[in-house]
């Protein structure tokens, strides 16, 4: 049998009521040769009350619609609407449940959407106070991205199902995602929680609005709730994973990642995110490993494309990654991820001319992309362009102001160029302070920026002071070059950047300008992939 709900009761009882009279009805419309709206009436409550098959519920409607345009009287009309909106919403209902709940072809799922909006549509027509009919329109009207209809007819839903928990939960679930405001939307979810504590979607979706407010610790809080009741779930163990990713737990990300494709193994996004949580713990054959499985699974996954890209290119295999994302490029000429790889690794071949045309595309599109200004600052200043790379610098910290990268390099251009008219020493020493405070002082290259800075003005006791810090922390082939500057700076000299031969000639040369090594600047790296 089809789920009749507790509709059913009240057909039978009416049923009742309608058997009286409809035997003489059907007499009489046998002679005439027609049947009147009292027997079809009769039939199609008949109808309802065997029904087993979506094709009894059209009949069903059909047979109400056909009762209602031949005519009843003021007793049955109202029973009559009440069978026809209650059995257009029970067709919606199933309509929807293939349409939601099910993998559906592009093509069919217009169809079905047009269906279930329809018989909704007619339904509330009839009668506007069914909160299930409402609450499946707001459905319907939020995937079709009309978001003022949706939130009316939720509102409806909410205010209709005070009697009903689980209804008004979902109701609420489900407006608390077109709440523009963060603190409508937070309201809906506790709500919903409330009245539905033992459901963990109500928590998950909760957890991620916390993680879109970057309340990182709640988010965890809600998605280990959600876990604790159903521990079989596997999209919120992916979601626990990633808020714990955030939060730095990487331990802890990868058990809960390792757990939610240990049930559901092929699940591309989680192993998506594992492969990106492998790769920044610099096992990078395990996360080549997770992301080709991904790209098995769901073959145009951009992320998992652009993440296996990235791999290759941390890898050394620039020339195979710069082949794929150029691929990924012809498909999407203008995503903003897949330009800012292609730059970022062009720039990393030394192919500055090719890396500042696709970053010139991708700012064309989003003038204020950081990440583009970013790497096109940093090829400019490869290329010796420091007016321009400060211009893209300064246009970038007004997107980001905290990005400590950004900050450190345009403070060692405003401090190093042998360009007077582009120094700037105060200036320098704020954005290194900045720097420095934002990574803790604990980065070699960014405290002998502050350094820098100080002996653009003159204070070279400060200078020496920051500069034997920056030694004192360096590593590797950069502490060479961290000495040369301290070096410098006894000799009371402040250090100054080499631009390329090509450059034209520089007018400042009171100090003999200085080669530093890539190590000295932030460089832009190519990106992880979201």
């Amino acid at each position: 049998m089809l789920r009749l709900g507790s509709f059913q009761m009240f057909v039978a009882a009416m049923l009742l009521a309608a058997a009286s009279h409809a035997p003489l009805a059907a007499e009489e419309s046998a002679t005439e040769g027609t049947e009147d709206g009292a027997t079809l009436l009769y039939k199609a409550t008949e109808t309802k009350l065997s029904a087993e098959s979506l094709a009894d519920l059209n009949k069903v409607i059909e047979l109400s619609q056909e009762a209602l345009d031949a005519g009843l009287d003021e007793a049955d009309r109202p029973f009559a609407e009440e069978l026809l909106a209650s059995t257009l919403s029970q067709r919606a209902e199933l309509v929807c449940e293939e349409l939601f709940e099910h993998p559906v072809r592009p093509s069919r799922a217009q169809l079905l959407l047009r269906m279930a909006l329809s018989d909704l549509e007619r339904t509330t027509a009839l009668h506007a106070e069914q909160p299930q009919a409402q609450y499946l329109l707001g459905r319907l009207y939020t995937h079709l991205g009309q978001a003022d209809k949706a939130r009316q007819a939720l509102d409806v839903a909410v205010r209709l199902t005070d009697d009903d928990p689980v209804a008004k939960s979902k109701a609420l679930v489900v407006r608390a995602s077109l709440q523009e405001d963060p603190e409508a939307r937070l309201a809906d979810y506790d709500a919903a929680a409330a009245l539905t504590p033992g459901d963990p979607a109500v928590m998950r979706f909760r957890g991620m609005h916390h993680m879109t407010e970057e309340n990182v610790e709640l988010a965890i809080a809600d998605f280990k709730t959600a876990v604790e009741i159903d521990p079989e779930d596997a999209d919120t163990y992916e979601a626990l994973g990633m808020a714990q990713a955030v939060a730095e737990e990487h331990d802890a990300s990868l058990e809960s990642f390792n757990k939610a494709i240990e049930l559901r193994p092929r699940s591309p996004g989680a192993l998506t995110h594992r492969a990106r949580l492998r790769a920044l713990k610099g096992d990078y054959p395990a996360a080549l490993a997770d992301v080709e499985k991904a790209m098995q699974q769901r073959p145009g996954s951009v992320q998992a494309l652009l993440l296996h890209a990235s791999l290759l290119a941390t890898t050394g295999k620039l020339e195979p990654a710069l082949a794929e994302l150029n691929v990924l490029r012809q498909v999407l000429p203008n995503n903003p991820e897949v330009l800012l790889q292609v730059g970022t690794l062009y720039q990393a071949k030394k192919e500055e001319a090719k890396a500042i045309e696709v970053f010139d595309q991708l700012l064309a599109g989003d003038p204020k992309h950081a990440a583009g200004l970013r790497g096109r600052a940093d090829t400019y200043l490869n290329l010796g362009r420091q007016a321009e790379a400060i211009a893209d610098y300064e246009a970038a910290l007004k997107v980001e102001p905290n990005n400590s990268g950004v900050l450190n390099n345009l403070a060692w251009v405003l401090a190093t160029s042998p360009k007077e008219d582009l120094r700037d020493g105060k200036r320098a020493i704020e954005l290194a302070k900045k720097a420095c405070e934002l990574t803790d002082y604990k980065q070699a290259h960014i405290i002998s920026t502050l350094a820098a800075g100080y002996a653009e003005i003159g204070d070279f006791d400060e200078a020496i002071n920051w500069s034997q810090k920056a030694v004192d922390l360096g590593t590797g082939p950069a502490k060479a070059q961290l000495a040369q500057e301290l070096e410098s700076y006894h000799a009371r000299q402040p250090w100054r950047e080499e631009l390329p031969p090509e450059t034209p000639g520089v007018s400042d040369t009171a100090q003999p300008a200085q080669a530093a090594t890539p190590e000295r600047i932030d460089t832009a790296r190519a990106p992880q992939g979201n």
